[in-house]
């Protein structure tokens, strides 16, 4: 079982990896190698992690 210290570290680097994901993802729009609808739904699977990660994050400060 990991550690507060260590799941907050993971979590961390996962958002910071989706991140990352969304800004590719725009870039990917603006260059046209994306349609809208796609980039509608791969945005609100990225942004519904985030929410999770940044929930996590929030149960973890708080219980530390």
């Amino acid at each position: 079982m990991k550690t507060p210290i260590q799941m907050k570290k993971s979590l961390l680097k996962r958002k910071n990896e989706l991140i990352k994901m969304y800004k590719e993802l725009e870039n990917k729009l603006k260059n046209n190698e994306l349609n809208i609808e796609d980039f509608n739904k791969k945005k609100h699977e990225i942004e519904r992690e985030l929410v999770e990660i940044m929930d996590k994050l929030t149960q973890i400060q708080f219980l530390s």
